[in-house]
């Protein structure tokens, strides 16, 4: 990947469309280049930021977890989910997108052993569509939610359990600079967001589990996939932003990180795949994760 090293003192990679910059450079200015918001949306943008203000921030807590896994509700998830049960106890689950909607890992059917409990359910959506996410009516369970602070109003407000939020870094243009200790990039995304909160976390070693959007059957719009499954082709855009990120992550952390992936959309230059047998050995202590690097 080329770099790109700005006036302002920020590294940046042209990908998917927009400037991803390297997060792990942490003494200088968070300066996006790219805007992530039509004009249209800012009214929206700026009425949540608004709103949600009075919510704690996640950067004044001190935080510490080497190892994370990021958990979204992709292909096959309503199966693999189980396969979190066996992770050791030390891991950190951030869990995104429906996944919290879907999860059954503290059912009363599951043996109290093989429970799990979500460390954070992680948002950024700042429109209705929020509200999808919310627990369903029967589990009614509700984790610490860690919300951008330009998340749904209403999806906040619904939400019953305890709320931080963290500030997007800011972008040329639109909104104000922050004086917080951290904000993060983003980019809309959610496992962006977790990625930028797990280098803050610490975090040694890395899993992406179900994070993808893909489905059997072709549709219109749709590309096949390497493992024959299918994707929206406007979502390969979204695959690239969170390579760039992965790049950053590992390569330019003071520590080693080590970043694998159990999902099945698009393959990751920076995320070695890894089989459903492979999780929890990579997250063993006596694991340095280097039969899984690329």
């Amino acid at each position: 990947m080329k770099i790109r090293k700005h006036s302002n003192g920020n590294e940046y990679i042209f990908s998917g469309g927009v400037w991803v910059r390297n997060f792990t450079k942490t003494k200088i200015k968070s300066i996006q280049l790219s805007h992530m918001f039509e004009k249209e949306d800012f009214d929206t943008i700026i009425k949540n930021e608004q709103l949600n203000k009075t919510f704690p921030l996640i950067c004044d807590e001190i935080l510490h977890f080497k190892k994370i896994v990021i958990v979204s509700d992709g292909f096959d998830f309503e199966k693999k989910q189980k396969i979190l049960s066996y992770i050791p106890k030390d891991v950190c689950i951030l869990a995104i997108n429906r996944s919290l909607h879907k999860w059954k890992l503290l059912s009363p059917s599951i043996p109290v052993e093989d429970r799990r409990p979500i460390n954070a359910y992680v948002v950024n959506n700042p429109y209705e569509k929020a509200n999808s996410y919310l627990p369903d009516k029967f589990s009614q369970y509700y984790p610490t939610c860690v919300a951008s602070i330009r998340s749904n109003n209403d999806f906040l407000k619904k939400y019953k359990g305890n709320v931080y939020v963290y500030r997007p870094s800011f972008e040329l243009n639109f909104g104000k600079e922050s004086s917080d200790r951290y904000t993060i990039d983003d980019y809309r995304n959610p496992i962006c967001a977790c990625i930028g909160l797990a280098y803050q976390f610490g975090v040694e070693k890395l899993l992406l589990f179900c994070c993808d959007d893909s489905f059997e059957e072709k549709r219109e719009d749709s590309v096949l996939l390497s493992n024959g499954l299918y994707t929206y082709k406007p979502l390969l855009k979204s695959y690239d932003i969170v390579d760039a990120n992965l790049y950053w992550l590992k390569n330019f952390s003071k520590e080693k990180i080590h970043v694998v992936n159990h999902s099945s959309g698009a393959d990751y230059k920076n995320a070695s795949y890894i089989n459903e047998k492979e999780i929890s050995s990579f997250f063993a202590d006596d694991s340095e994760g280097v039969n899984y690097e690329q």
